[in-house]
């Protein structure tokens, strides 16, 4: 007798613990699915701040993205790095793209001394950097600093549109997972560096090296990697051809961040900015749509860096680009 209630307590208890597991794995469930619903589930009729796009090629691509359905929004997913290398390829052909040992160490180290540097000590979202950003905002008392990370950055331009929208950011970070679970650091690094738009119809970094500096992207000098790592930010403004002492401005404040992190010395800095860039005249296309603007970094594409606590150095002035410097921030 003893027996068989001992077995009724087990059983009573085994059920109650799998009836509570099944209902937390329930609400779970329901929970996801409404997440994955919502993130999925913006249309063109919601309202949010954007930047417009750069070019004739970014409005069709926006578009695009605009109509998708939720359906198409989420199939996309699976399989990821199918989705990936069509995005990939929309942007910029495979052809115009180059491989991560292709690409000058200089430009690496100055893009993520500028966009993200932290960016090989945290996952696909910089928890520190939006915990910062979300200080210097509070204290200024409207945005001035983002937290996104390069990762971010990169499923912003290949697969969202420019919408600064609830929805789109909790897409962003799901994607950014996603991009940080099938790829490694310096893939995704390659890949921002070969999609990134750099001003003048330029789109990777084969096109940029090859348009302005009539080189390779191995072959980058730390004075012209300087200058390309400075343009994501506002690529059409910070046009050294048509805005050469803004492109030279920005270009100074990388290489100064360069030294402030250890990157290089201030005697390397001094001689990369007054070093002879071999910039091509080229003319701008009419393919793109006009910055004729000072860029705000801080709503710039909302590819905000985790470095963003300098940009009152990046925003150039007339007093500031009248006359070159002499020295850099680090020394002075």
């Amino acid at each position: 007798m003893n027996v068989c209630k001992n077995t009724r307590l087990f059983f009573h208890l085994w059920y109650d613990r799998a009836m509570k597991l099944l209902f937390k794995l329930f609400i779970t469930l329901i929970v996801l699915g409404l997440g994955l619903y919502w993130f999925a589930g913006y249309t063109p009729n919601e309202t949010g701040s954007q930047r417009s796009p750069y070019t004739t090629r970014e409005q069709t691509l926006e578009s695009t993205e605009d109509q998708l359905s939720r359906t198409e929004r989420i199939n996309r997913l699976f399989p990821f790095k199918e989705a990936v290398e069509k995005a990939l390829n929309q942007r910029v052909p495979s052809n115009q793209r180059v491989k991560g040992d292709e690409i000058s160490q200089n430009l690496k180290d100055a893009l993520v001394a500028t966009e993200d540097k932290r960016y090989y000590e945290h996952g696909a979202i910089d928890v520190f950097g939006i915990g910062r950003a979300f200080y210097t905002n509070l204290t200024a008392g409207h945005t001035v600093e983002g937290g996104s990370t390069i990762t971010q950055q990169l499923v912003k331009n290949l697969f969202l549109s420019s919408k600064r929208i609830m929805s789109r950011k909790v897409e962003e970070v799901i994607l950014a997972y996603l991009m940080e679970l099938y790829y490694t650091k310096d893939e995704i690094l390659t890949m921002y560096l070969n999609t990134i738009y750099y001003g003048n119809n330029y789109y990777g970094i084969e096109q940029a090296s090859k348009g302005y500096f009539n080189t390779t992207p191995a072959k980058l000098t730390l004075g012209q990697a300087a200058l390309m790592a400075g343009m994501p930010q506002a690529p059409s403004y910070y046009n050294p051809i048509t805005n050469f002492k803004a492109a030279k401005e920005r270009q100074r404040t990388v290489l100064t961040l360069m030294t402030q992190q250890g990157i290089i010395s201030n005697r390397e800095a001094d001689k990369a900015y007054y070093a002879n860039l071999n910039l091509q005249k080229n003319a701008a296309t009419d393919d793109e749509l006009k910055e004729t603007t000072t860029p705000n970094h801080s709503n710039t594409g909302d590819s905000d860096s985790s470095n963003s606590q300098n940009n009152s150095d990046t925003r150039p002035s007339k007093s500031s680009t009248s006359q070159s410097p002499n020295k850099f921030s680090i020394d002075e």
